[in-house]
This record gives C-alpha cells, structure tokens and sequence, in this order.
C-alpha cells in the first residue's frame, strides 16, 4: 500500500503512540540512539558484492474523482474547488547511475493545489533542486458585498446607490457575491555543495506570491461596514550558510534575510450609510507595511564522552519604512503637517541558546538550557494628531510607543535511572521577562517539577509528574488611565498578573492479555493517561480569576494477526474560566462561569497484504464534539444568564483501498466523507443582523459532502 496512501492514518497511530507513553520516552536519554558511536569508523564501511546501480523508473498515476460539494472548507481540505467528476495526474521520474541521482516529481496535476519538484545530486559532491507549489485556501463562495469591484484598492458603490441609515434600509437585491479565496504561489530553489570531506555549503532561495480575497472591517464613526479587501503580497527569503565538521564538534554559520513587499499599500471605500456629522463619506485603512529582516546566526555542537555543548547566536535588524497615510482623506477636516513622513522604524534582535548535556558513568544525567532573547525597539516615538475615523479632530495627541522585549530562561534538570525502563526526573525553570511601555516592567516565573516513570510486572509503562510555578513581578502600574477605576479595585492583566500554577498529569499502560494463552490479543495495548492544571489570579478584582483545566486520554491498539491490527482512542477535555468585573468601576457586580468541553473519538483498522500479499485497506473514522457555553451572573441586574458561545460537531470518514494488479500496475480506490457543523455568533455576518453592521451574508460552516477517488498507476 502507498505510503500517502495510508498518511492520515499512520499520523494517528503515530501520534497515539507518542502520547500514549512509549518505553522509548520513558527512558529518555538511554536509548540506544544516545549510544557513543564517534569511533566507529563509517568511512570504511564498503560493499563488496553490492552491483552498481544504474537504472530508470517511471510512474504515472492517472485519478478520477467525483465531489458532492465545492463549499469552501470542505474545496481547503481535499485541494480542490471543483464539483462533480474531475481528474488529476501524478508522475514520478526517477534515474540512477553510478553516483548520480536525478528525480522529477509532480502532484495532483489538474487540480488547484499542485506542486512539483526537480532534483539533481551527486554523492560527496552537490544536491541541487528547484520546487514549486500552489496551495489555495477556500472560503465563503458566495459573499455578498454593495461594492462592484471587490478585491480593488478603491472599493466604489454602483452609481445609483442609495445612502441610507440603517442595513435594513439597504437594498439586497443590489448586492454583487464575491469569493473569500487566497492562494499561494512558492518557488524554492537550494544548492548544497560538499566542498571537502568535512565542509559544506548551501544557498536557499523562496519566493511566495499571495494573491486573493479576505474580508475585513472599516467605520466611519459608529458605522462598520466588512470590506472585500484584495490580497496581493509577496515574500522572498533568501538563507545561505556553511558549515564545518571536526572530529568532536561542528561549527556553522548562516545568513538569513526576509523581504516582504505588500503591493497594496492601503483600502478606500465609499460608505454606504447617509453621512453623518463631519461630512466622511469615504474612509481609509493602511494595510501590512513592507518591511525587511536580515539575521546572522552562529552555531557551534562539542561532543566529547559523556559531554555535549550547544550554543546558537543570532543578531538581527528588521526595518520598516512604509510611507504614513494622510491623517483624513475628508476635505472638510483641517489637520496638522505629520511630524514625519514614515515611521523609520527599527527593530534589532540578539538571542542566544546555550545547551549543555553531561551524563555520568553511572545513571545520572544533568543538563542546563540557557536561553536570551533580546528585542530592542530604536523606532522614534513622536506626537500624533488624533482623528477619529475621518469625521472629527479631536485636542488630544497620541504618541506611538516603540515597545521593546527582553525574554531570559534558564531550565536545569535532572534524570536518574534506578533500573531498566525506570527514572527520576526533577527540575527547576525560571522564566523573566521584561518589557517597556507596559502596566508591569519585569515578571518573573519560577517553576519546579517532579517525575518519575517506570515499568514493572505486567504494565508496559508508568508515570506520574508533579508541577508548581509561582509568577510575580515588579510593582504594577497602570498605562491606560481613560477607564476610571476605584482605587480599592486590583486589576491586574492576566499575562502580567501574579500567578499560581499547579498541574497534575499521570498514565499508565499495560497488556491485559499478556498471560493468557491465546494468538488473538496478545498483544494488545492499553494507554490511560489523565491530567489537571489550575491556574490562580489572586492579586486582581478584575479580569480573569481562575482557570481550571482537565483531560482524559484512552487507547487501545491490538494487532490481530500479522495482517490486520485496530487502533480505537478517545479524548476527553474540560476548561473552566471564571472572571469577574464592574460596571461602574467602584466595585465588583459581575461574574462570568466559561465552561469549554470537547470530546474526540476515532477509530481505524488496516489490513494489510491480503490476497497473497496484492490488497491492504484501510478504514479511519474520527468523531469529535465541542461546546463552550458562559454562564454570567449579574448582581446589578438581578440576572443570570446562560449562552452558547460555540457548538462543533465534525465526523469524517476515510475509506482506502490499493490492490496490485501486476508488478507495474496498481489499483487504489478511496472514499472520503466529512460532515462538519458549526454554530458560532462571531462568524454570522448577515447584512441586515445589526442596524449599524453591514455583512457580508455569510454565517458559520455547514458541511455534508463526500469525495470519491479512483486510479491507477502504471510504472515504466
């Protein structure tokens, strides 16, 4: 069976194994790819039986797909936007001779998202490839919107519209759809070059163009209207490095740079409310500015016995230069001169990361992670008039604030294995950071944890861990004076605010079939994982108070015979915030329960090599239900009220099936099935829903659609 063939399934299984507490991860740091292997010498491994290869292999797949449905994130995730019966061809050309290698390999052609890739190598001398890949996100088909260009820099009204004051008033029937469509467009280029037997270079290159349809919001004073606005952006990177091999080290340096060009540098659009007081009728928005980055890195790796270093350094700049758009394209507005034509702004970036490892002869093993991150804003803060929304100048001036940001952690631990399969683990990390033109300077976290893991009679793994951390900081001091707060009041903002963690995690596994005579489950697993985490704001009246998270994992694998095994896991989750806050800044008189619960469940068989080893199927369906509901009791108002913020139910099935018809021709046949329904009140953006609100008639997703697929792949 192919390998993308089975991609999703595999990525399940993979990912509950990893979960679910493999011997691997509880022993880690004594598994056999820790082993000391530096005096071994590779270099004189030779084959001397092994023929020379030389030969060509050519594949094409030939599909036939039929799809129920072109809705947008049903079209994101098959990659493809067409209803109905379609075809697409992958082909794989691959030649080897002597020391040579070359491959071209194309994806999905015919279809939207499509990729291809040419490789080029010799051994012990170079690696050159060039890619390139069109992806393509999908959304709403059919948005609504009064504008007759949507996606242009200057969004225009037909000339017969109507101002009118509320979107009731405006007529439906006049409105033009449009598609919420992005793609990406990327070509990668890379050379790497072994210039002697411990030397290398290499030099990559990515150009990306993103070109579409998103949606976002413009007002003029208390009028929102959701603008088409067009997409038409493009990023090139550009990263060249080398690196050094010694005999117990390696060294590397590399340069990186990043240039983001945004062709369109702002938005105006024509209101479609009748004009208020200060004349606007039309507004602006500047969109993402162009900017650069460039960066050095340094990186240096010492092995030597039971010793390991690593250090990174990394210096960077970024910058942006953007020209300032006008205080107000309103002609009835008179504004001062800008202080300054762009904002010349400057950001230069140091970090550092420094790893050392060191394991003694005996069971312990130590290490320490130092980790800087540095980012120091040099943009100049001047004085701003302050417009509001192109109708009033207002006698107040704002100042832009050149955040800057300094992240110190430290974390040291240590691990000690008292018998095979079994450790202790404990540790400490602090975590600092501080910051400028903000409410607290300097926070600081300390947290210690406590682990141990082990195997004995007949469970497979267990573990248990303990946690704590303890976050505090330098006095706080509020920025933002214009919402008057009493004085008896803390608040404190919950990502600078003092705080007490506490978590709890514990699993288990075991064979429960280990003693019993029997060839049908004997190897069955069973993984059990559970898990609890509090979070406690205890120096804030407002804000959030309290969050409180808990979990329960469950799987079970058996392979029933060397062909067939099952996987069936679930996956249970619970978050409750509990916040609290005032209406009229003099005391509390408000309280707010969020309670989030999602639940998951899938379950996949695979057979494989049936028919004399000709077939393998493969069956995946996954289940999953989210709700999140918020519970607000208000003593002002004598009230309690109970709303559902957010309702997901989502169920796919996955059906595969690959059949060898003879040494060059295979079969593959596959069913897709998704349903997906969404109710959520922040993406309802009906036209006419608020008075002052102009939609785009698009509410939350609703998806009940298949996909069918069926090929055949012919090798030369």
């Amino acid at each position: 069976m192919n390998n993308s063939t089975y991609q999703s399934l595999l990525n399940r299984i993979t990912l509950v194994t990893l979960l679910h507490f493999s011997v691997g991860a509880l022993a880690d740091g004594f598994s056999l790819k820790e082993a000391n292997t530096k005096k071994i010498k590779k270099e004189k491994w030779v084959c001397k039986y092994c023929p020379a290869i030389s030969n060509t292999t050519a594949r094409i797949t030939i599909n036939l797909n039929n799809n129920s449905g072109d809705e947008g994130r049903f079209s994101s995730a098959i990659g493809d936007n067409k209803k109905g019966i379609g075809g697409n061809v992958d082909v794989d050309v691959d030649k080897r001779e002597q020391d040579k290698h070359y491959r071209f390999l194309a994806k999905d052609l015919g279809k939207e998202n499509v990729s291809a890739t040419l490789l080029a190598s010799k051994t012990d001398s170079y690696k050159a490839s060039i890619a390139y890949e069109a992806l393509n996100y999908f959304g709403h088909t059919f948005a609504l919107t009064p504008f007759i260009n949507a996606g242009n820099s200057s969004l225009q009204l037909p000339d017969n519209w109507q101002r009118v004051a509320t979107t009731s008033e405006m007529p439906s029937d006049s409105f033009i759809h449009f598609s919420k469509q992005l793609e990406r467009e990327s070509w990668r280029l890379s050379f790497d070059k072994q210039i002697t037997q411990n030397w290398q270079g290499y030099i990559h290159f990515k150009s990306e163009n993103k070109q579409g349809i998103k949606t976002t919001s413009g007002n003029i004073l208390n009028k929102v209207v959701m603008l088409p606005n067009g997409v038409d952006q493009q990023h090139q990177q550009f990263n060249m490095g080398s690196y050094y091999t010694f005999e117990n080290a390696t060294l590397s340096v590399s340069y990186y740079k990043s240039d983001f060009n945004n062709k369109r540098s702002s938005i105006r659009w024509q209101s479609p409310y009748s004009v208020l007081f200060g004349g606007a009728e039309s507004g602006q928005l500047s969109t993402e500015p162009d900017n650069q980055f460039n960066q050095v890195s340094i990186f240096g790796h010492y092995r030597h016995n039971n010793f390991e270093l690593q250090a990174r350094f990394n210096y960077g700049q970024l910058s942006q230069k953007e020209s300032f758009l006008p205080y107000s394209i309103n002609p009835l507005l008179i504004t001062n001169t800008l202080p300054t034509n762009n904002l010349n702004g400057e950001i230069k970036t140091l970090s550092n990361h420094i790893k050392i490892r060191y394991k003694t002869e005996n069971k312990w093993r130590i290490s320490l992670d130092s980790n800087l991150d540095d980012r120091k804003n040099n943009t100049q803060s001047n004085d701003y008039q302050r417009v509001f929304t192109d109708s009033v100048v207002l006698n107040s001036v704002a100042m832009n604030r050149p955040y800057s940001f300094k992240k110190t952690q430290v974390k040291l631990q240590s691990k000690y294995r008292f018998i095979e399969g079994s450790q202790l683990a404990f540790g400490w990390k602090f975590d600092q950071r501080e910051r400028d033109f903000q409410d607290r300077n300097k926070t600081k976290n300390n947290k210690y944890w406590f682990k141990i893991s082990t195997k004995f009679a007949s469970l497979n793994s267990l573990s248990f861990e303990l946690s704590r951390a303890l976050r505090d900081g330098t006095a706080y001091n509020r920025t933002d004076q214009n919402t008057l707060i009493n004085d008896a009041l803390n608040l404190q903002k919950y990502y600078q605010a003092d705080r007490e963690r506490e978590q709890a995690r514990g699993q288990v596994s075991f064979n429960p079939f280990k003693n019993i005579n029997t060839e049908a489950l004997i190897n069955t697993e069973v993984s059990f994982q559970a898990y609890f985490s509090r979070d406690q704001y205890r120096q804030t009246d407002i804000g959030l108070i309290e969050s409180k998270r808990r979990g329960i994992d469950l799987s079970l694998t058996t392979p029933f015979n060397k062909h067939v095994s099952l996987l069936i896991y679930t996956h249970n989750q619970w978050q409750d915030n509990l916040s609290q806050g005032s209406y009229w800044f003099n005391e509390v008189d408000w309280h707010s329960d969020q309670e989030d619960k999602s639940d998951s469940a899938g379950i996949s068989l695979m057979a494989e090599k049936l028919l004399d080893g000709k077939l393998s199927v493969a069956i995946d369906y996954t289940y999953s239900y989210a709700i999140g509901n918020v519970l607000l009791n208000t003593s002002l108002l004598t009230s309690i009220t109970n709303n559902n913020e957010l309702i997901i139910n989502s169920q796919d099935i996955k059906v595969y099936a690959d059949y060898i018809y003879s040494p060059d021709i295979k079969i593959h046949f596959g069913v897709l099935y998704q349903y997906f329904d969404e109710q959520d009140w922040r993406f309802d953006y009906t036209i006419d829903r608020v008075a002052n609100v102009l939609g785009n008639g698009i509410s939350a997703y609703n998806i009940d659609d298949y996909r069918i697929t069926g090929g055949i792949a012919y090798q030369f």
